[in-house]
């Protein structure tokens, strides 16, 4: 200790009136140029200190503010919710943190986060509340943004897994779901069956009505198909020019052929016109394959070749009608 520190009315860097109101004034030089708004509310929870900053959140003065309960400054749909939850604070509760809508004395609405704590050495409430208005702004746009892109990036989805002329599934999605089911298949060893269809005499219809009128006799019997009774897991596509597929998980060969047939006598009904096929109508052929996995679940792509051979029988076999595939290396029992 130096002499001056021995000398009377000194103050030491230990501590001394001097010292505790230099921190007091720091304090309430730091509360009074703070943009938030720091709230000193009773134990009957009246405001009995309200910062400066109340002037430039909620267009009050201190004064004005003084002695009032807080829910006049509240959103009227906020309120009752609000002055439910703040009247919890307290020993149980110390500390809660709220969002909620302000009310300005302009009438503007502006969002507000506050921070509130029990001080127990009176049982009043510490408020600490700030005007979060442009970053929920922000957030409600980033939001609205991001729902915007979910939509279009499922409309791009969609359009990468959609064939652009019947709006079935395309050869890319059927090939997934392909590879999907087949691997299901051979988990739970259950039959999985494919139909393969190719319209008859298709490239004569287009030489002789034109390649419109073949468009539209493609979404014709793409409706047709798709109003032939499916679950949910079954799946119909475009293979590719005037060949469909369609998929059917957990389906045995028996199922599968009624499937096709109810499909080949759809697509008759239509009575489309084709004078150039000997039906004197639009027909399609149908080759189906049906097997349960085994050992091999790595060559999904089997099922669909099986089925493709099936086809060449029914067109060889004279076309308007349903050829099965049998092979035991294919309906191997799991």
């Amino acid at each position: 200790m130096t002499k001056d520190d021995d000398q009377p009315g000194s103050t030491t860097r230990h501590g001394g009136s001097d010292d505790t109101a230099a921190q007091a004034a720091m304090y309430r030089l730091m509360v009074e140029n703070t943009l938030d708004l720091i709230i000193r509310y009773d134990a009957g929870r009246h405001r009995i200190y309200v910062s400066p900053s109340s002037l430039e959140m909620l267009g009050y003065a201190p004064e004005e503010m003084l002695g009032g309960y807080a829910s006049g400054t509240l959103h009227p749909e906020d309120r009752a919710e609000i002055d439910a939850t703040f009247w919890r604070v307290g020993p149980a509760v110390p500390s809660l943190d709220l969002t909620f809508r302000g009310i300005r004395k302009d009438g503007q609405v502006i969002w507000v986060e506050g921070r509130y704590r029990y001080l127990p050495e009176d049982g009043g409430i510490l408020a600490v509340l700030r005007d979060i208005t442009e970053r929920r702004h922000a957030e409600e746009m980033l939001a609205e943004a991001n729902e915007t892109l979910e939509a279009a990036n499922r409309i791009l989805l969609t359009l990468a897994q959609q064939d652009g002329l019947t709006r079935l599934a395309n050869r890319r999605r059927f090939d997934e779901a392909l590879a999907e089911e087949f691997r299901r298949a051979c988990r739970q060893a259950q039959p999985l069956s494919a139909l393969l269809l190719d319209v008859d005499q298709f490239k004569a219809y287009n030489d002789r009505y034109g390649h419109l009128a073949g468009d539209e006799c493609l979404r014709r019997i793409s409706r047709a198909i798709e109003a032939v009774p499916q679950r949910p897991g079954d799946l119909v596509a475009r293979y590719g020019g005037e060949e469909f597929v369609v998929l059917l998980p957990a389906t045995e060969a028996h199922g599968a052929w009624i499937v096709a047939e109810a499909i080949r006598q759809a697509v008759a009904a239509l009575g489309l016109e084709h004078l150039g096929s000997a039906e004197r109508i639009v027909t399609v052929s149908i080759g189906m394959s049906s097997i349960i996995p085994g050992g091999d679940c790595d060559q999904p792509e089997q099922l669909v070749a099986a089925a493709d051979q099936a086809l060449y029988r029914a067109k060889a076999g004279g076309r308007n009608r349903v050829a099965g595939f049998q092979d035991d290396a294919l309906a191997t029992a799991g």
